[in-house]
Formats: C-alpha cells, structure tokens, sequence
C-alpha cells in the first residue's frame, strides 16, 4: 500500500534556520566560510547558532544586514535580496524596505548626533523582560526580546577613543551578586553585542537559559573541541566549564561606570 508524504512547507512557513541553511546552500558556502567572511573568525559557534539552536522567529536585523551582499546573486537561481531581507521579518519592496530595516534597527542600533553625541539604548535584562538577545532583534513586534529603557548621550569622540566601532555598543544595568565586588548589582555596563566569540579571555554577556548573565570567559589551554571556563568572581558561586560551541553570547563587556 503507497503512503503519501505531506509536501514540505513553502519556504516562508521553515523555521528561519532552516530558511538560512538552505539559503548558505544554494549560495555554495559551507557553516565555516560564510562565518568567516561575515568576520566570526574560524571559531563559528557563534554563526551555527543561528542555523542550529534558534528559536525565535526572525533574525537580527544586523546579522541580515552583513549576509546580504554576500548571498544576493550566488546560487541558482540567483538569490535575491528580498529573499535574505526576508529573514529578519523585513517586507522587501521599494521603500518598504527601507522603511522596514529602519523600523527593526531604531531600537537597538546606537546613533550618531549633529551635535558630536552617540545615543546608545540601555536594556532591561531582568529574566521577566525577556529572552534570549540583549537588544531588540525583531521586526516582528513579537515583545520577546528585552526593551530599551533609556537612552544615553555620550560624547561620540570619547566613546570611539575606546571602543573603533561604537555601531552595536548596548548599556545594560547588573543584577545579581555573583560577580561582586568587580561589578555590583545596579552598575552600569557597556557592552559589544557584535562580539560573540569568545576570546579573548575578559567579560562576556551570556544568556544561560533563564535569563542574560555576566561571567568571566576563559578559554582552557589545549582543550580539543575548545572548552570555556565559565568564572564567577564571587566565589560562593562555582565555577562551570563546557565546549565553545555551546555557550550563547550577547556580547562582551568593554567599560562600566565608576561612581565616586
């Protein structure tokens, strides 16, 4: 006796890491390639994600942002912009698009002033605000992403003395107590959401499966798969170790403010 399959779905009914996959296929490029040359270094745990481990509906809009030129006429048939902009929730069209990337990049993308200022967003980062990024990556409207709470002005040229792309800087506020005393509950931090590898060793943003989390990254010496140690600075709480391509990091911490 035949048993009919049910056909795949269309293509905008696929998660969106399977629409991403089968876009890096068509586009010839293995995992390893396109994180390369979307600048995530030979350690590509932070790219697989997207295809292996994502769970919300769209991507980032700057993650799409980056894959365009490099997907956009590979492949056959050829792929097309509106079929990559289509992973981040963006209607692709004239100025639908425009107006689409500039609606999904108002929230989080840090901007530049006439007057010398840089706006950067803080975010909510409480397990209740939400889930998963730091800053707001949708374009859905879906809310599960943590929302901005304020926004502060900085001097643009103090901030790029520091840090030479001020483009995905986000300001989150700590909670907890178990990276006391090197960051107390309440201080501000200055965070590189664009920095998801870890290395080098330093403070990173995490997000642990309840909620975003600081910790201190270290990578242990000759490990094969590459092993993290995951460091509190309150020794009370202990110290985790697992493979590099397990952990989801939102970004590493570049500065906090000190109050006197």
């Amino acid at each position: 006796m035949a048993v009919s399959s049910s056909p795949p779905p269309f293509p905008e009914q696929q998660p969106v890491s399977a629409r991403l996959k089968a876009l890096r296929e068509r586009a010839g490029y293995s995992i390893r390639a396109l994180a390369q040359d979307l600048g995530m270094g030979h350690k590509f745990s932070s790219y697989s994600f997207y295809e292996q481990k994502l769970k919300k509906e769209y991507l980032p809009v700057d993650l799409v942002r980056r894959l365009v030129p490099l997907l956009c006429e590979r492949g056959d048939p050829p792929i097309t912009a509106s079929e990559v902009w289509a992973l981040s929730g963006v209607i692709p069209g004239g100025s639908d698009l425009n107006d689409g990337i500039a609606r999904a990049t108002r929230a989080q993308a840090p901007r530049r002033n006439a007057d010398g200022t840089i706006t950067i967003n803080e975010y909510d980062i409480t397990p209740h605000a939400g889930s998963g990024a730091i800053v707001e990556e949708t374009a859905s409207g879906s809310g599960e992403s943590h929302p901005s709470v304020a926004a502060w002005h900085m001097p643009r040229a103090f901030v790029e003395n520091y840090v030479s792309d001020p483009s995905s800087l986000a300001i989150i506020r700590v909670s907890g107590n178990s990276m006391e005393p090197d960051f107390m509950a309440g201080d501000r931090v200055l965070v590189d959401t664009a920095h998801r590898v870890p290395s080098p060793d330093g403070v990173y943003v995490l997000w642990n499966g309840l909620g975003v989390v600081l910790k201190q990254l270290m990578l242990v010496p000759h490990s094969n798969p590459p092993r993290i140690r995951i460091i509190s600075v309150n020794q009370t709480y202990p110290m985790d170790e697992v493979n590099a391509e397990d952990l989801v990091i939102n970004g590493r911490v570049v500065g906090k403010w000190v109050w006197k």
